[in-house]
Parts: C-alpha cells; sequence; structure tokens
C-alpha cells in the first residue's frame, strides 16, 4: 500500500535517514569511560622476592623463548660458537656495528647479508636496549640493531642482554627510551613477545609467519 506521496508505508525515506544520521553526529556521546585512569599502572606490582630477573626469564620462557644465562662476554663468544652449528644457526646474519665488534673479538664469522640460498634459516644475531620483565619482551631500536630487517626478516632471532637492561614493565623502558634517543637516533623502536602468532583460515594457529619462529636471549650477568 502507498502514501499520497507515492511511498511505501512503512518504509523510511531518504531525508528521514540524513536527518537521523545527521542528528547521530551533532549528539555528544555519553562519556561513559569518563572515570579512567590513564596514568597509574595497570599491572599487578612483580614480588619482591622474585625480583625482575627472575619475573623476565619465567615470563619469557612461558612465550616459547630459549633463554642462556651467561656469567661473561667470553662465555658468551663460547656459548654462540657450540651452539650455532648444533643448532644450525650457521651463517650468523649480522647489521648491528656494536654487536659486530663483538663477534669479531671472539672470532665468530657473521654475514652483513641475510643468507636465503639453498632454503636456509635466517639467522639474525643482535643486541636490544631491554628486557621487560612484566611481559617477559625485549624491546629492540633500529638504532642499535643497525636494520628493521633484523626483526622482522629472520627465521630465528639471538638477541645478547645484560642484566642492568631488565625493567620491570612497558612504562619505564618507554621512559628510558625517550630520555635516552632523539627522534632521529632511533626512528622505530618494537616490543616483541614471542614468536609471532597468526590464524589461518580454519582457525588454525601458526607460528613464525611473519618474523621469527624462533627467539633466544643470551643474558650476561656484569
Amino acid at each position: 500500500m502507498k502514501d499520497r506521496k507515492g511511498s511505501d508505508k512503512g518504509t523510511t525515506n531518504k531525508e528521514q535517514i540524513l536527518a537521523m544520521v545527521r542528528n547521530a553526529i551533532i549528539e555528544k556521546p555519553e562519556a561513559i569511560f569518563q572515570d579512567i585512569d590513564l596514568r597509574s599502572d595497570t599491572w599487578k606490582p612483580i614480588k619482591e622476592e622474585d625480583g625482575n630477573a627472575i619475573t623476565f626469564v619465567q615470563k619469557f620462557k612461558d612465550m616459547g623463548g630459549i633463554f642462556i644465562y651467561l656469567e661473561s662476554e667470553a662465555e658468551f663468544g663460547d656459548c654462540v660458537r657450540q651452539l650455532a652449528p648444533q643448532n644450525g644457526w650457521e651463517p650468523l646474519w649480522c647489521t648491528s656495528p656494536k654487536m659486530q665488534q663483538l663477534l669479531e673479538q671472539y672470532g665468530l664469522r657473521y654475514s652483513i647479508e641475510p643468507y636465503i640460498e639453498d632454503k636456509r634459516k635466517i639467522v639474525c644475531i643482535t643486541d636490544c636496549e631491554y628486557l621487560i620483565a612484566q611481559t617477559g619482551s625485549i624491546i629492540i631500536t633500529d638504532y642499535n640493531s643497525g636494520s628493521r630487517k633484523a626483526y622482522t626478516d629472520s627465521d630465528v632471532l639471538l638477541v645478547l642482554a645484560r642484566t642492568d637492561q631488565i625493567v620491570g614493565g612497558v612504562k619505564e623502558a618507554l621512559q628510558n627510551l625517550k630520555s635516552r634517543f632523539s627522534s632521529q637516533e632511533a626512528s622505530q623502536a618494537v616490543i616483541i613477545t614471542g614468536q609471532t602468532r597468526t590464524y589461518d583460515i580454519e582457525q588454525e594457529l601458526i607460528q613464525g609467519v611473519f618474523g621469527p619462529r624462533q627467539i633466544a636471549v643470551f643474558l650476561i650477568d656484569e
């Protein structure tokens, strides 16, 4: 049935729809989140008896990371020399100038370009800025790693850190980064928490598709 204007009864015409849209834009939404505190830390505090170091190790391993504790740089050199051939980590790809000096110091071979022939794993070794205890995460900057490809294109990511680089939470780490670097020095900082994860069309979990399939942290206690 049609009304006098020729339109179907019960049908909302174009003018009515546009009016509803305009009213929705003009009306101010209710401030339902006005009482939220955006400054306070929402993470549970780390237990004093655990400390940042123990908490990081637990969280990092829970996310599938490999943790290796070392007492010195010399022990790090010996460890990499032994583990690299055993785990198929050769050749090592390194874009970090600081890390390259350390590898040369201990006679460890590396390449400045990723080795992609024969379908070998691309294994990158780098240093980092901070380890975050609350989440078991690693913060790496392009300034420190030398290239963003180090943590985006590698199949295996090997990270060297020291105990004084462990911080409690993300907020502390970001504050430290802000005070240390200018935007020209470090244009990008990435927080890495375990292997990359995604789901396929059948909702099956797949790891390491868009980044490292394996992450190892070498922690030097000095």
